[in-house]
C-alpha cells in the first residue's frame, strides 16, 4: 500500500497522545485531595463543582465537534491546526486551575469554578481534534488497529507513569510544593509534546468538501445508531467506576493503607501487566473478535478486583488484583478507540456522511459526564461520613467508605456495562468484515 504510516509518524502519535494524558489523569486522581487538603475547600462543595462543571462542559463537546467537522480544511489539514491551538490554551488554563485557588486570598471556590469551567471549554478543542485524527490518518484496517493500540497503550502508560511519579513528587498530600512540581511537568507535556507530535502527523483520508455534511440536529440521528449509543452507555458506566477509583485511591492509600508510596508500586505493577495484554491482543481479536475481546478486558479490569474483599489491607492480594486489572486495561483501552473508529465507518455507511468530530465529541461528552459523576461520588460520600483532612487517623466510617469507593462501586458499574455491551452492540467479527468490504467498494 502506498503512503503507509511511518515509524516516525507513529512516534509523533505517541507524543501527541502523551500530551493529552495529564489533564484527565491528574485531575481525576489528585484535584479533589489537593482542593480539600491544600486549598482547604469542603469535599461536598468540590463534589458539586465537579458534577456541575463536568456535565456543563460535556454539553459543550458536541458543539465543538460540530464546529471542527465543519471548519474549512487548510494546507496543514483539517484537525491538526485545532489540535495545536487547543493544546497551548489548555496547558495555560491547566496551570490556572491549580495555582489560582491557592494564590487567591478570597473567593477560592469561585476561582475553582471559573478555571474548571474554562478547561471544559478549551480541552475539547484539543481532545476532539486528537480523537478525530485516527480515522483520517489511514483507511487501512490493520493500520487502524495498530494506531488504536498505540493510542490506548500510550494513554495507559501515560496515566500509570503519572501515577507512579506523582506520589513521589507530591510527598506529603497536604503540602503545596509537591503538587506545583507535578503541575509544571504536566504543563510541559501538554504543550510541548502535543505541538511537536502534531507537526509530525499526516491526514491521509482527505475529507471531501463536496460530501454531504451533517447538520447539528443530525447528532440525534448519529446517537440513535445502535453501535454508537451502546458503546457510549458502556463507556459511561465503566468510566464512571474508573474515576471513582481514581478520585478515591489517593485517600485510600493515605488513610487506609497509611502509605501513599504504595500507590506508585501498584501503578508500576499495573503498567507492566499491560505488556502481555498488548502481545496477546491481536490473537484474542483474531479468535474472539473485537467485541468479545473488549468484554474480556473489561472483566479483568473492573470485576476481577472483587478478590480484594478477602482482605482489603492485604498487600499481596491488592497487587495481584492490580496486575490482572492492568492486563484488562491493556486490552480494553486500545480496543475502545478501534471500536470508535469502526462506529465512525458505520455512520458513514448508514447515514451517508463522515462524522469523526461528532463521534469524538460525543465520546468526550460521555467521558466528561463520567468524570463529573465519578469525581463527585467520593466527595459527597466523604462529606457524608465527616472526613476531616486535619486528622492523620480517620474514623472507621471514613475507611469503610473509601473501601466501598475503591472496590464496590467500580465492580457494580462494570458489571452493568458488560451486560449492556454484550446484549446490544451489533457489530460482530463477521459484520465488521462485511462493513469494511462495503466501504472499500464505495470508496473505490
Amino acid at each position: 500500500m502506498k503512503d503507509r504510516v511511518t515509524r516516525k509518524e507513529k512516534f509523533c502519535y505517541i507524543l501527541t497522545n502523551l500530551g493529552n494524558v495529564p489533564v484527565q489523569a491528574i485531575l481525576g486522581s489528585y484535584l479533589l485531595i489537593y482542593y480539600t487538603n491544600v486549598v482547604g475547600l469542603n469535599p461536598g462543595a468540590c463534589a458539586t463543582l465537579f458534577l456541575i462543571a463536568r456535565i456543563m462542559d460535556g454539553l459543550n463537546d458536541p458543539i465543538v465537534g460540530f464546529l471542527i467537522d465543519h471548519r474549512k480544511t487548510t494546507k496543514m489539514g483539517h484537525f491538526r491546526p485545532t489540535l495545536i491551538m487547543g493544546a497551548i490554551l489548555c496547558g495555560l488554563n491547566f496551570m490556572l486551575l491549580w495555582m489560582g485557588p491557592y494564590i487567591a486570598t478570597g473567593g477560592k471556590l469561585f476561582i475553582a469554578y471559573v478555571s474548571y469551567l474554562l478547561i471544559g471549554i478549551i480541552f475539547p478543542i484539543m481532545d476532539i481534534s486528537l480523537n478525530s485524527m485516527l480515522p483520517v490518518m489511514t483507511a487501512d484496517a490493520s493500520e487502524r488497529n495498530t494506531l488504536s493500540s498505540i493510542k490506548g497503550i500510550t494513554l495507559l502508560l501515560g496515566v500509570f507513569g503519572i501515577n507512579i511519579i506523582a506520589p513521589i513528587l507530591i510527598g506529603d498530600s497536604s503540602e503545596a510544593k509537591g503538587y506545583f512540581t507535578l503541575i509544571i511537568v504536566a504543563v510541559f507535556m501538554i504543550i510541548v509534546f502535543s505541538v511537536i507530535g502534531t507537526l509530525g502527523l499526516k491526514e491521509r483520508v482527505q475529507i471531501d468538501q463536496e460530501q454531504k455534511k451533517y447538520r447539528f440536529v443530525d447528532l440525534i440521528e448519529i446517537i440513535k445508531q445502535k453501535p454508537v449509543w451502546s458503546t457510549f452507555l458502556c463507556g459511561l458506566l465503566y468510566t464512571t467506576g474508573t474515576y471513582i477509583v481514581n478520585a478515591s485511591n489517593t485517600y485510600f492509600y493515605t488513610y487506609v493503607l497509611n502509605n501513599l508510596m504504595l500507590l506508585s508500586l501498584a501503578s508500576l505493577i499495573q503498567m507492566f501487566a499491560m505488556i502481555p495484554a498488548t502481545i496477546l491482543a491481536p490473537v484474542l481479536i483474531l479468535k474472539m473478535g473485537k467485541k468479545n475481546a473488549y468484554i474480556f478486558g473489561l472483566f479483568c479490569f473492573g470485576i476481577f478486583p472483587v478478590v480484594r474483599i478477602i482482605n482489603v489491607i492485604n498487600i499481596p492480594i491488592l497487587m495481584i488484583a492490580t496486575a490482572v486489572a492492568g492486563f484488562g486495561a491493556g486490552l480494553s483501552m486500545p480496543l475502545q478507540y478501534s471500536i470508535q473508529a469502526d462506529n465512525t465507518d458505520y455512520v458513514e455507511l448508514k447515514l451517508g456522511y463522515r462524522a469523526e468530530g461528532a463521534i469524538a465529541s460525543l465520546s468526550s461528552f460521555i467521558t466528561k459526564c463520567a468524570m463529573g459523576i465519578g469525581g463527585a461520588i467520593p466527595g459527597y460520600l466523604l462529606a457524608m461520613v465527616h472526613f476531616d483532612p486535619t486528622m492523620a487517623e480517620q474514623a472507621e466510617g471514613v475507611k469503610t467508605m473509601l473501601t466501598l469507593c475503591t472496590i464496590g462501586c467500580p465492580i457494580l458499574f462494570c458489571v452493568i456495562a458488560i451486560v449492556i455491551f454484550k446484549a446490544i452492540y451489533p457489530i460482530s467479527k463477521e459484520k465488521l468484515e462485511e462493513q469494511n468490504m462495503e466501504l472499500n467498494r464505495l470508496r473505490h
